[in-house]
């Protein structure tokens, strides 16, 4: 089974819109310094080979109120009207993944300086959907991950994913 994406595909992810997109916060230890960032998660299309993929974007990378920042959204993909940003994947983006083979791999676009394990983008992104639109939203949230079970079990799910990096493309 190949991964979700590589190196070389190409994305499709939509346009910044602060009333559909929910922010969410991760949090991790670094340089014995507890840290937190505001991201977005969202379905990015794979237009290389047709599947949709989890998306995770620094909220200053994305929000057009930031777009003077060199990494925005805007300065490294293309505005496609009407459609979103497309985007080639390359070194600028990392990603998790359950295993070496790339399953259920999801990408991070933000700061590599930040030094988060992959388990906090999952956990985060599955708990606060389930505080925010419940149960069903959540398990649809964790089943894009390629995992199954009650969202509410999201911290004994994503220890699989401890104690690893997210590495670059």
């Amino acid at each position: 089974m190949s991964a979700p994406v590589d190196f070389g595909h190409e994305l499709l992810i939509d346009e910044f819109n602060g009333t559909v997109h929910t922010p969410i916060v991760v949090k991790w230890q670094q340089n014995y310094a507890e840290r937190e960032a505001t991201y977005y998660r969202l379905d990015a299309y794979n237009l290389t080979n047709n599947r949709t993929i989890s998306f995770f974007i620094a909220a200053e990378f994305y929000k057009t109120s930031t777009s003077s920042n060199p990494n925005h959204i805007s300065k490294v993909a293309t505005l496609v009207p009407g459609e979103g940003y497309k985007l080639k994947i390359d070194d600028k983006f990392q990603y998790g993944q359950k295993n070496m083979m790339g399953e259920n791999r999801f990408v991070v676009f933000h700061d590599k300086e930040r030094t988060p394990y992959q388990h906090r983008f999952i956990e985060t992104a599955v708990l606060s959907t389930l505080a925010k639109s419940g149960t069903e939203a959540a398990d649809k949230v964790l089943s894009s991950f390629g995992l199954s079970g009650a969202a509410s079990e999201i911290v004994k799910i994503a220890k699989a994913y401890i104690g690893d990096y997210l590495h670059t493309f």
